[in-house]
């Protein structure tokens, strides 16, 4: 009598409508993925604490007054704190998607000539900063904005 192993049968891969989509929490003002969040939590606490610890070893060892060297300790903890910030930021990128439907079309554009009849007009895309012709572009108003500009809406009355 022998035993075979059976190979585990694998199971096909999830599907979009199958994997877990995540939790979504509000925190000041803004929607974030709960799991990104804690991960961004641990990696403040961890980044600022280490930081602090050393720096207050550090400074202690050269400087002579303690007061002194505990508030440069407290500056370096300030700064990891905005390393982890950007850490996290560059690790968790937002994940947001504007969906706009043909409703919301009419309103874009009644917007831009609400835009257009103020004082100083529309103004140009041209004069736009790179980063923000860029964001345009990803929400699919970079095209609108210059049409209106083009049509001769788009200056200033």
């Amino acid at each position: 009598m022998s035993i075979e192993s059976q190979p585990a049968s694998q199971a096909p891969p999830p599907t979009d409508d199958q994997m877990p989509r995540p939790r979504y929490l509000e925190v000041w003002g803004d929607t974030v993925a709960g799991r990104d969040l804690a991960v961004s939590v641990v990696i403040g606490l961890v980044v600022s604490v280490c930081a602090l610890l050393g720096a207050t070893a550090f400074f202690n060892s050269f400087v002579t007054d303690s007061s002194l060297a505990d508030a440069y300790a407290l500056l370096v903890g300030i700064a990891a704190c905005l390393v982890a910030g950007v850490v996290s930021g560059k690790l968790f990128r937002p994940k947001r998607n504007i969906a706009v439907d043909s409703s919301e079309g009419d309103k874009v554009g009644d917007v831009i000539r609400v835009l257009q009849e103020e004082r100083q007009g529309l103004g140009s895309v041209s004069d736009l900063p790179a980063q923000t012709v860029r964001e345009l572009k990803d929400l699919d108003l970079y095209d609108r904005f210059a049409e209106a500009e083009t049509h001769g809406t788009g200056g200033r009355s």
